[in-house]
């Protein structure tokens, strides 16, 4: 186990970062049920992750569709309201 105040801070780096990534994800029109299951999580040895959970297959090309590498790539073949 960390001590409380390396786990609160590394709790917070989590949090702050979810946020940010919710807030992209709603930039890029995912819908409020998929984003609420990004949140981050800390381990017992103080290790920070964000979990993104599961996305549509319409959300999961949105997303890839407002990454930047994916405009560099080939188009999907799906369209973002195929699946939503």
């Amino acid at each position: 186990m960390i001590p409380m105040d390396q786990y609160k801070s590394a709790r917070a780096e989590a949090d702050h970062v979810a946020g940010l990534l919710r807030a992209a994800l709603m930039r890029a029109g995912i819908p409020e049920l998929e984003r609420s299951r990004v949140r981050g999580l800390v381990t017992g040895s103080g290790r920070v992750y964000i979990e993104i959970g599961a996305l549509r297959t319409g959300s999961a090309v949105k997303l890839c569709e407002a990454l930047p590498l994916a405009r560099t790539s080939t188009p999907l073949a799906l369209s973002a309201e195929s699946s939503d």
